[in-house]
């Protein structure tokens, strides 16, 4: 049997190993080192381990890392099967990280293959970010009560639609950054091997369609930011929103310094790094707008009882009894707050007007 604290574990691996897999992957790329490897599984012919050269040792490298990735998820699904109390919720994101590291493997394989294709380049990314959202929710998920009806609604449904808006932006945005990627001299090969195809479309263009994706991205979290401050809801979810703020004018900054100076790769790195913790960022923001309370330690669970599907609701901390989620019932969030301890607050201007208790 698995206690809820060993799989939490298991679960904050998952995360790491998700984020691990994208920066080692950006290394690859960004060191001309995608053909390092030039076949799949083996890395050369009939050899399966890398020669002691640079290109191979590094594509080679980012395979180990998947093949530890492979293991971390593999285990953490069988850690959800055999967990107390077990969760179908924590079963079903347990195994879609399975399913979204084997997509990966495949695809990296297609990919070595089609001599980076920059089209199946760009779809490898994404779905390592989709994974990572997998993870982020699963880590939150996996410490909270999501039966039916425990979720409380922090803001109100305009807020809500605004902030899934941004998630879709965001992901637009991180695409718009790849193929920018794609269309300037990162494309992944390197002299001495087969050139790897770009984009058929100017750096410039790409970089200027990116930038005006990004901006309006910042125009849209500012404007969340702020309506978030004039409701009352808890401390944690405002400040998620100033997280993501200030990832977002970070990205930023560094994505302009890296253009102006002919995008070297160790920037390029940190902008690659940044665009993965913007995709946390903006999911943990996301998940900020429920509140769910902690799961309890006692609590036993029918195996056949219906949980609530992996709808991205809830916090995104996954830390028992953290002081994010105390605040929720009994930190004082303005003027408005209630003042009942234990009590939820409920979305509400800042008028004279006492909110609803959650």
């Amino acid at each position: 049997m698995v206690s809820p604290t060993t799989f939490r574990r298991a679960a904050i691996a998952s995360l790491v190993m998700s984020v691990l897999i994208v920066v080692t992957g950006a290394a690859v790329r960004l060191t001309g080192s995608g053909l390092g490897c030039p076949d799949w599984p083996s890395c050369y012919r009939h050899r399966l381990t890398a020669q002691l050269s640079y290109h191979p040792a590094i594509e080679f490298g980012n395979r180990l890392v998947t093949v530890v990735f492979t293991i971390v998820v593999v285990a953490t699904l069988l850690a959800a099967i055999r967990r107390v109390p077990f969760r179908r919720d924590l079963v079903w994101l347990s195994g879609g990280l399975v399913g979204g590291v084997l997509a990966q493997a495949v695809l990296g394989g297609i990919v070595v293959y089609t001599k980076l294709n920059p089209y199946l380049v760009m779809t490898h990314l994404l779905l390592s970010m989709v994974v990572i959202v997998v993870a982020v929710v699963l880590l939150r998920r996996c410490t909270r009560d999501y039966r039916a009806g425990a979720g409380t609604d922090l803001v109100p449904r305009p807020i809500r639609l605004l902030a899934r808006a941004v998630v879709g932006l965001t992901f637009v945005v991180v695409a718009a950054g790849t193929a920018t990627t794609g269309a300037g001299p990162h494309a992944g090969g390197s002299q001495g091997q087969l050139v790897a195809k770009r984009l058929p479309v100017s750096l410039r263009d790409m970089a200027e369609l990116h930038s005006s994706l990004a901006l309006l991205l910042v125009g849209a979290v500012i404007g969340l930011a702020v309506a978030l401050h004039t409701l009352a809801v808890p401390e944690q979810v405002r400040r998620a929103a100033r997280v993501l703020t200030a990832l977002l004018v970070a990205q930023g900054v560094i994505g302009y310094t890296q253009y102006f100076s002919h995008l070297p790769a160790l920037l390029v790195e940190v902008h690659v790094i940044g665009a993965t913790a913007l995709v946390v960022g903006v999911t943990q923001l996301l998940l900020a707008l429920t509140h769910h309370p902690a799961e309890q330690p006692s609590e036993t669970r029918d195996p056949s009882a219906p949980t609530a599907g992996p709808d991205g609701d809830g916090a995104a901390r996954g830390t028992d009894g953290d002081p994010g989620d105390r605040a929720v019932a009994t930190a004082s969030v303005g003027p408005d707050a209630p003042t009942s301890p234990g009590s939820v607050p409920a979305h509400q201007p800042r008028s004279g007007r006492a909110p609803v208790p959650g």
